[in-house]
């Protein structure tokens, strides 16, 4: 794994487990769809200055594919996702979220004949467990009214599922922050009536404005772009298991801003998730001969 491959997951997996605290911040005063408009309008508002003309017309150009991952990759899973949150635990909403490489892996065999090898099939296992480790028992509790949360949460994680495998078929060759603008522009467009309709039940506090913008600013606005430009060199498949070291961080972050207690088993689990990751990128662990790793792990990080 290059170093820019390992920056790029860290970075993406913290913001990502980051943003599980701003929707527990944010979306108990404010109604999902609001949630979700701002997070990606005040995103796009960040990144259109870096834009240039240029890359705006070239989005004018491809508006259709824009449409269709602004729809799966942010409409639709961030309105799902804010709305499971209101009854999900954050860590069952994080065990749904790490279905993603299933659904990814289901997809690619699906859409492009792309069947997953042994070894992703491993690693995927490996590291749900892992996020199942961490979250423990006391993390999938289900609220009553709780099904329909469940259901729209692994919606939003399929979704993700379907917009990086479109990426990577029909719009590979453009830049990652134009990728990033285009969709979020989408999706600000499909999701403001929406939120227009929702805006009279809005009682934001200041909390979960700045909530709002944290999410915005660090788990969208700079975490887009560099999780494209991930897709890009790794393909899907392995850019898809980000979504493992979203409850990693998202305990770390727990236990830095509010105190939460890290246990043992988190330690497990993080170590499990670790080791899912250096199935997938091929990482070489301390004392494992580089031919051991070459014999054992065929060159197939590309989707």
């Amino acid at each position: 794994m290059s170093p820019g491959v390992l920056a790029s997951l860290v970075y993406c997996g913290a913001a990502f487990g980051g943003a599980f605290l701003f929707m527990r911040l944010a979306a108990p005063e404010l109604p999902a769809v609001i949630v979700a408009f701002g997070r990606v309008a005040i995103a796009a508002l960040i990144l259109l200055p870096f834009a240039g003309r240029e890359r705006l017309a070239a989005m004018r150009a491809h508006w259709r594919d824009y449409t269709v991952v602004g729809f799966f990759m942010a409409a639709a899973p961030f309105a799902l996702f804010a709305y499971a949150e209101r009854s999900l635990t954050a860590g069952l909403g994080s065990i749904i979220n790490a279905t993603t490489p299933l659904w990814t892996a289901i997809i690619l065999a699906a859409w492009l004949r792309q069947a997953p090898t042994t070894r992703r099939v491993a690693a995927i296992v490996v590291g749900f467990v892992g996020v199942g480790v961490i979250v423990g028992l006391e993390g999938l509790q289900l609220a009553p009214d709780a099904l329909i949360s469940v259901v729209a949460a692994t919606a939003g994680a399929a979704s993700y599922g379907i917009a990086l495998t479109y990426i990577s078929r029909r719009m590979a060759p453009q830049a990652p922050l134009q990728l990033a603008l285009g969709q979020l522009i989408a999706a600000s467009i499909m999701l403001a009536p929406l939120a227009a309709l929702s805006a009279g039940d809005a009682a934001p506090s200041a909390e979960s404005v700045v909530a709002l913008g944290g999410i915005a600013l660090f788990s969208t606005a700079i975490a887009w772009p560099i999780l494209f430009r991930l897709n890009r060199d790794v393909g899907p498949m392995a850019t898809s298991t980000v979504t493992f070291l979203n409850p990693v961080f998202a305990s770390l972050w727990g236990a830095l801003f509010l105190a939460e207690t890290i246990s043992p088993t988190f330690v497990a689990g993080a170590l499990l998730v670790f080791a899912s990751l250096a199935l997938i990128f091929r990482i070489r662990l301390p004392g494992v001969p580089r031919r051991a790793v070459a014999a054992a792990v065929p060159a197939d990080v590309d989707d």
